[in-house]
């Protein structure tokens, strides 16, 4: 299994591996994947010029686009936990190397919304996860009934994480068995 590549760095330190359950297991391996691709974009960030930061935010707004949203400066610097200064300097930075305009806001003409602008290729590929081979192939080994799965696994951990505003330090040990199937 996974964990036995990974040795004992797990979440729960004070855990045996016969005490973890399902759900700790498959945490344990996105963290390690994590990892992975974190090691990634700091191989890319050379490549492109751009910082992790700048990526997610470009992440953000192309996702946001493609769901009919507009964002404005203050809700991308809330979604990325920085200072709106920070974002300012963020989006001065994007801005200049042609990633996006600022327009103002068809529904307050004093806010402005964050437009991305289509991305050249390399960046495309770096930001809207145009993978490699390898990793393609392993994604399409799923069948369509695990696909699903876990697809909807990841939008629902990627909605939970996206609301958790970095203040709420509550450990998860604490949330042991809550939406346990069947309980």
């Amino acid at each position: 299994m996974s964990s036995e590549i990974h040795g004992s760095a797990h979440y729960w330190y004070g855990q045996e591996r016969a005490e973890r359950t399902p759900g700790i297991e498959v945490l344990e391996a996105m963290r390690a994947y994590g990892a992975a691709e974190a090691a990634l974009r700091r191989r890319s960030e050379g490549v492109l010029r751009m910082s992790e930061n700048d990526i997610s935010a470009m992440r953000y707004l192309l996702r946001a686009q493609e769901n009919g949203r507009t964002v404005g400066p203050k809700e991308l610097a809330e979604y990325l936990g920085i200072q709106s200064s920070s974002v300012t300097a963020l989006l001065d930075r994007l801005e200049r190397g042609g990633h996006i305009r600022r327009e103002a806001s068809p529904f307050d003409r004093r806010a402005l919304i964050v437009v991305p602008v289509v991305p050249e290729d390399q960046l495309q590929r770096a930001i809207l996860g145009d993978v490699r081979e390898e990793v393609v192939r392993v994604a399409e080994s799923l069948d369509a009934d695990d696909a699903r799965v876990v697809v909807a696994f990841l939008d629902r951990l990627r909605d939970a994480v996206d609301h958790i505003d970095g203040g709420d330090t509550a450990p998860a040990t604490e949330h042991r068995g809550a939406g346990k199937r069947g309980s």
